[in-house]
Order: C-alpha cells, then structure tokens, then sequence
C-alpha cells in the first residue's frame, strides 16, 4: 500500500490504518483490510492489535515489530507485569494472528481492572493536532484505565464508539463528527498521579520482564520496609488495605473495582494476593495503587521496574546437582522398596500404602523420588489405549457431511458456504475443528466443497442474474450488484471477470439479434 501514513509520537496503531483509509478515499472496512493485511477477517483492535508485520512492510525500515508493539499500542503497558517467557510469546503472535490469546496471556481478559467503555479523546489536544500536523489522531494515553484525564487540558471526553466495538472490521478515524470540540472540566488529582506512571510505562524501552518470584519478593521487601509486617514473615494486610484507602478515594476505588465489597471473601481479595505468591498476572493499575499508596511522593514506576529486575532468586535446596544424583548407580532399600510398589500402583497409591517410606524418601532423596515417579507417570500414559476411535469417528463425520452437501445442491441460495459453515453443521464445531487432523477423509472433503469470498460472490452474481432474466432480457450491471448484495469497491478480481464475461455475452447476443433484424 503505497503513501501509508506515518505515525506520529504516541498514536495507536488503530489510528494510523484509519488515517490511511482517509488518505486514499476507501470508505468500505473490507476494501482497507485488503489494502493493508491483505485479509478481510481482522478485527480492528485498539490497544493490543496483532498482523503487525503486514503492516511494518508499509513502513520504513526504522519500524520494526518491537519499535511498533512499544510505541503505538498498550503492549508496554502490561510487558512489565507478565513473565519475560510469556512477553516473547504475545509479541510473537502480535506479529501473526493470534485469535484473542494475546488479551488472555496478557492478563487483560481476566483483569478486575476494566477497558473504559468508549473510545474517549481530548479537544484540547485535538485542536493542537490540527493546527500542529492539519488532522486529527488517537493518542495511546487516552485509551488507558484509570487515566480520565489530559495533564495540560482536563477531562477526556467519550465518543459514541462503544468499546468493544460493534462495527469489529472498521476502523474509526478521529474526526470532528466523531469528537466534539466540547468545554472541559477541570484534571483530577489522582487521575493525574495515574496519568504521570502510565506515561512512563508506554514510554519505557523494550527490556527483560521480571518474573512472578521477583515480584512476590519485591512486595514483601515492600511490607518488611515499611513496617507493613507482623512477626517475621506474616504480612499485616488490614494495615496495607487501611493505607490504601487513606490514599485513594472510595469513588475512584469502586469505579475500577479495586474496593472491597461486602459480600467479597477477604481472602482472595486482589490487595491479599498481590502480597502473598505471585501465581497470576496483576493489571498495572493495581501495581500503580499500591505503590502510590506506600512508598513517598517522587517515586516512579520505571525506578520500581529497575529494582524489581534486579532481584536474585535463588534455587531451592532440594534441587541437587543431577549429575551428582545420576552416579548413585546402586539402590538403596528404601528405594528398592519403592520400586517394588510401582510395579503395581500408581505413585499415588504407592504413598498411601508406604506414607513412612515416601517421608523418608522425600527429605533424603527428593530428586531422585520426584525423577522416578514422573518416569513411572510418562511411562502409564503412553500404555493408555485411546479413548477414542478417530477412524471411526473420521468415517462418520465424513457421511453427514456428504448429506449436508446433497442436501444444499438442491438450492443456490443461502450464506457463504465456507469451512465453519460446514464445522457448525457437523455439530461441536469448535472441538471439531481442533480435532481434524485427526479426521482426514473429513478434512479432505473440507477443503474441497469449502467455498471461498470469490467463488461465493460469483455465485450470489449468478443468482441474481438469474432472478432478473424473469424482469430484463439484458438486465443492466448495477441492477445485478444490487440485487446480489455487492458493490464495485468490494467486488473480487474474479467475480469482476465473472460479470465482465456475462456483459460480454449479453452484448454478443445483442449484436446477433440486431444482425437478424437487418
């Protein structure tokens, strides 16, 4: 796509495709996924989008994946917070296709801490956009939760694009229809403290993510200093949960669902088990409450992250040297006996029957116990027969899907009869589809009947054609794309061929009539 849109500082990805639709007068969503990813089945995503590698190549060579991941979408927002492992993997599949995982892998699905519920902008900013580059743009900032409003110019304003989007393929531009240059009312004190980490966080440079045993020690370090601990390792949550309320406000608290509520259990409340093993992932906004409400003013989430990667954890105790443990060639009793009882049971059942000998064995051969009983649970498992017979299964599938065939021959009509068209006929569509390599024949004959946006366009070309033969000897062109539903911008390379060739025989018969006539 030649003359893409350059972005500008701390635009989102989202706008910068909307612009570039503006740029080259595409008004249909389908025509500017063709243009852009060359695939009409994205969904236009405003903070973590993925295909961005098809949108780098539009780009100069500066762009890269990372340098677009960090600086024009919310990626870096939530990158600290996520293990280093599970970081590589989203931007892996922010790159490609990613069906939702990335939002799920990244906490964000799951999150108490909510996306606001409209695309929300600030007319002040706008306003220096216009006059500044002579268009508007989303800015990243906006977009976050818990940042309500903009450092220089107030409150930010909703749109009426709800989040998520209704319209999923079309990308919305800002524009003045879409934001009106409304009064604004005055910044909140603490949306600004929020808005202060949060630009931090989106500006921060692509680096190592500490892991959930770093953040599970850096937050007893944090209770421990500031006096925040009972004993010696019992941490004093009432007191944490009674600061954290002295330093934020009710309403802000309960807006993000950070309060607890009567009726909540105490102990799964969020400000509990951010203190005690990090098990699972924490939205930045909950990291921001807690610091905010702890530490002393002037600190900075980017001093935080620093201290936080340079935590050492150190390997268990019990984890012995393998290669010491794998010149112990000779059994002792206790492991001999433990053998002995593997060859009839489980591990499981083998500790209920000997629970003196499995403590024995757990304090002075750990290694060596843990070793034998995952080779005794690998070894059962490949002995498992399968529960399922897919040959049988594969033959089964494949005859109802033979009668669905048979059936729609009868008629032309109906919706694009793709792959899942099929998979939701055949029942347990989703299962089904994960299953098919292990169902061939079935497989086979999907891809085979399955058919494509071209050959399904020609088809609604043909019905049409067909339906007014009955008003018009030589029914006109756009009668033919209305009747069928389509329109010149989104019609296929093939089907326009398609009615190219009808128009051409439509006009050969002319010529032969009029010939006759004479």
């Amino acid at each position: 796509m030649l003359n893409f849109p350059l972005p500008y500082s701390e635009e989102l990805l989202y706008s910068m495709v909307a612009r570039a639709g503006i740029r080259h007068g595409i008004t249909s969503p389908k025509q500017l996924l063709d243009e852009v990813y060359g695939n009409r089945k994205i969904i236009a995503t405003l903070d973590l989008p993925n295909q961005l590698e098809k949108v780098v190549r539009w780009l100069p060579q500066d762009y890269d994946l990372e340098a677009i991941a960090y600086l024009h979408t919310l990626f870096p927002l939530y990158a600290p917070f996520i293990p280093e492992e599970r970081r590589k993997r989203c931007l892996g599949w922010m790159a490609d296709e990613s069906q939702g995982a990335i939002h799920l892998a990244m906490g964000v699905t799951a999150s108490i801490v909510k996306v606001p519920d409209h695309v929300r902008y600030c007319p002040g900013c706008l306003k220096n956009q216009r006059s500044d580059v002579g268009e508007y743009f989303w800015k990243r900032e906006w977009q976050v939760a818990g940042v309500e409003c903009c450092e220089r110019h107030g409150k930010l304003l909703n749109t009426a694009l709800i989040r998520p989007l209704i319209k999923r393929h079309r990308y919305h531009a800002a524009s003045p229809e879409a934001c009106p240059l409304f009064p604004q009312k005055p910044a909140c004190k603490q949306s600004l403290l929020i808005l202060k980490q949060v630009q931090q966080l989106l500006r921060q440079e692509v680096e190592v993510s500490p892991s959930f045993e770093q953040w599970s020690r850096h937050y007893y370090f944090l209770a421990e200093q500031y006096g925040f601990t009972r004993g010696q390792y019992q941490i004093d949550h009432s007191a944490i949960y009674a600061k954290v309320l002295a330093n934020w406000s009710p309403d802000f608290l309960q807006r993000y669902d950070l309060m607890l509520r009567s009726g909540d259990e105490a102990e799964t409340f969020w400000l509990r088990s951010i203190f005690r093993k990090h098990r699972r992932t924490f939205s930045y906004l909950q990291h921001l409450v807690v610091h905010d409400a702890l530490l002393p003013k002037g600190w900075s989430i980017n001093q935080i992250l620093a201290s936080v990667r340079q935590i050492l954890i150190e390997k268990p105790a019990f984890q012995l040297d393998r290669d010491v443990v794998e010149k112990k060639t000779e059994l002792t009793p206790d492991q001999q006996q433990w053998m002995g009882l593997l060859v009839l049971h489980s591990p499981k059942e083998a500790r209920q029957l000997g629970s003196a000998l499995y403590a024995r064995l757990y304090r002075y051969d750990r290694f060596w116990l843990i070793r034998v009983n995952s080779d005794h649970q690998l070894l059962k498992r490949r002995e498992r027969k399968p529960r399922v017979d897919w040959q049988q299964r594969d033959q089964k599938y494949l005859k109802k899907l033979k009668n669905i065939i048979r059936f729609l021959q009868s008629s032309q009509s109906g919706p694009r009869r793709s792959r899942n068209f099929f998979l939701k006929r055949l029942g347990n569509s989703s299962t089904l589809e994960k299953k098919l390599h292990l169902l061939p024949e079935t497989a086979y004959l999907l891809v085979k009947v399955a058919e494509s946006v071209d050959q399904y366009q020609i088809r609604r070309i043909n019905n049409a054609n067909k339906e007014l033969k009955n008003l018009y000897d030589y029914p006109p062109r756009w009668r033919v794309l209305r009747s069928s539903g389509l329109s010149e911008e989104r019609l296929t390379r093939p089907a326009r061929k398609y009615l190219k060739r009808l128009e051409a025989g439509q006009d050969e018969v002319q010529r032969n009539q009029k010939r006759q006539c004479r």
